[in-house]
C-alpha cells in the first residue's frame, strides 16, 4: 500500500513539474523577453488603451523594411485656410469638431490646387509620426503596378498571375488576371468578415502575425468560388497576390520599388516603413507606415493624372481607367451601399469627379478633381464602418468649402 502511494506521489510530482515546465515554455514563447517583438505585444495592437500609440509606432510591433525619404524633398507651398464649422449628413447638421473627435482623428491635411491649406494633428500625434495605412497600402500597390505596366515590366493587365509567379501555376490563383486582382474580382473563396473569430481574414492575421507563418503560404491554396472577372468580392489576399506579381515582374522587393518609383520622384519628405512577415515579405494588403504629408502627395499625384514636376509617372489614362469603371457590378450597392470600386480605388455613391483610398480604422486619402482638393485623414476609429457614409459627407463638404473659401 505504501509503495503504491509512493508511486502515485512520485507520478504526481512529475506531472506537476511537467505542467510547470510547459507553462513556463508557453509564457516564454508568448512574452519572448529576449526578442525585440513578441505575440503578447502584437495582441495589444488594437487594444483601446494602446491603439492610438500603436498605429503610429508599428515598428515596435512588426518587422519592417525602410523606404528612405527623397534626396530632394518636395514641400508644398502653404496658404493657411480653415475648416467649415458644420456639414450636412443625411439631412442633419454635424459639427466638424465633434465629428473629428468622434472618429478619433489623429491627423488632417488639405491641399487645394497643390497648395497646403490645412494641417493639424490630434491626440498627441505630430508631423514626425508615421501613421499606419491599413488598406490604403492596397492603393499604393496598385499605383506601383501601374508604373510597372508603364515601364513594360508587366506586359498587360490581362496577363494571368501564373505568368509572373510560376509557383501558383496549378492553383486557382494562377488563372486570375491581374486586372481581376485590381478589381477585387478574383472569384477566390475567402471570408473577409472581421467580426467572425475564425473567418479567413482573422486566420490570416493569427497565422501570419502570431504564428509567424509566411504570408504567401497563408494566402495560397484557396479554391475559386466563381469564375474571375464576374463579381466584386473585396478580399485582402487579392492585393497580397498582386504584390507577389509586382515583385516578380520588377525583380525587387515591393518597398524597394516604392522607394525608386514613388518616394524619390514625389519628393517624399519622410522615411516610411513597410511592415513585413517573418520571412521578409511586405504585407502588401496593409501596413505601410508614412507621414500625413506624404499621404497627401499620393493623392496629389492622382489629382494631377499621374503627372509630377515635369514627369508622367503613371500611364496617361491610368487614373481615368482606375476610377471610372464601366462594370455595373463595381458600382455602389454591389458590396457596400455607400461606395463602389475601381482599380484598388473607392468610388463614392453618385460620384462627382471624386474618389478615395481607404483603410480600416478610418484612414482616408480623398481626391476631388471637381474642386482640385486632396484631403488626407488618419484615424483610430473603431466605428469606421458605421461612419463611412458620414466620412464621405464630411469630405465633400470640406472639398467645397476649401475650393470656395476666399
Amino acid at each position: 500500500m505504501r509503495a503504491t502511494q509512493g508511486v502515485l506521489m512520485s507520478a504526481s510530482r512529475w506531472f506537476l513539474l511537467t505542467i510547470v515546465v510547459l507553462l513556463g515554455a508557453a509564457l516564454s514563447w508568448w512574452f519572448r523577453p529576449w526578442a525585440e517583438r513578441s505575440p503578447s505585444v502584437m495582441t495589444s495592437l488594437m487594444h483601446p488603451d494602446y491603439r492610438l500609440e500603436n498605429f503610429r509606432r508599428m515598428e515596435r510591433i512588426f518587422p519592417y523594411r525602410l523606404i528612405p525619404a527623397s534626396d530632394q524633398p518636395f514641400v508644398f507651398v502653404q496658404a493657411p485656410g480653415s475648416l467649415p464649422e458644420h456639414f450636412i449628413h443625411e439631412g442633419q447638421q454635424v459639427a466638424v469638431s465633434e465629428f473629428l473627435e468622434r472618429t478619433e482623428t489623429t491627423g488632417l491635411m488639405i491641399l487645394y490646387q497643390g497648395v497646403q491649406r490645412f494641417e493639424r494633428y490630434f491626440h498627441d500625434a505630430t508631423e514626425q509620426d508615421r501613421f499606419t495605412s491599413w488598406s490604403v497600402a492596397k492603393s499604393v500597390v496598385a499605383t506601383l503596378t501601374a508604373m510597372a505596366l508603364k515601364d513594360g515590366h508587366i506586359r498587360s493587365l490581362t496577363d494571368t498571375v501564373k505568368e509572373y509567379v510560376p509557383e501558383l501555376d496549378g492553383e486557382a490563383w494562377g488563372e486570375v488576371a491581374i486586372e481581376d486582382l485590381l478589381r477585387m474580382a478574383s472569384g477566390i473563396d475567402f471570408d473577409e468578415t472581421y467580426d467572425r473569430t475564425f473567418s479567413d481574414i482573422n486566420k490570416l492575421f493569427y497565422r501570419t502575425f502570431l504564428l509567424g507563418q509566411p504570408v504567401r503560404n497563408v494566402v495560397r491554396g484557396h479554391a475559386a468560388a466563381r469564375p474571375s472577372g464576374e463579381a466584386f468580392h473585396y478580399i485582402s489576399p487579392n492585393t497580397q497576390i498582386l504584390a507577389w506579381v509586382l515583385e516578380s515582374a520588377v525583380e525587387k522587393p515591393v518597398s524597394a520599388y516604392a522607394a525608386e518609383m514613388l518616394w524619390q520622384p514625389l519628393g517624399m519628405q519622410d522615411d516610411a516603413l513597410w511592415s513585413l512577415d517573418n520571412s521578409g515579405v511586405e504585407l502588401g494588403f496593409c501596413c505601410l507606415n508614412m507621414s500625413l504629408r506624404d499621404y497627401a502627395k499620393l493623392g496629389q499625384l492622382y489629382l494631377q493624372q499621374g503627372f509630377w514636376r515635369g514627369q508622367q509617372l503613371l500611364p496617361e489614362n491610368w487614373v481615368t481607367e482606375a476610377t471610372q469603371r464601366p462594370e455595373p457590378w463595381l458600382t455602389a450597392g454591389h458590396g457596400y451601399p455607400e461606395r463602389g470600386y475601381g482599380y484598388h480605388v473607392w468610388i463614392p455613391k453618385d460620384p462627382d469627379q471624386e474618389y478615395f483610398f481607404n483603410g480600416v480604422w478610418g484612414q482616408t486619402v480623398w481626391i476631388s478633381e471637381k474642386h482640385g482638393v486632396v484631403i488626407a485623414k488618419t484615424s483610430v476609429d473603431p466605428m469606421f464602418r458605421e461612419h463611412m457614409a458620414e466620412v464621405i459627407s464630411f469630405m465633400r463638404a470640406v472639398s467645397e468649402h476649401t475650393a470656395t473659401a476666399p
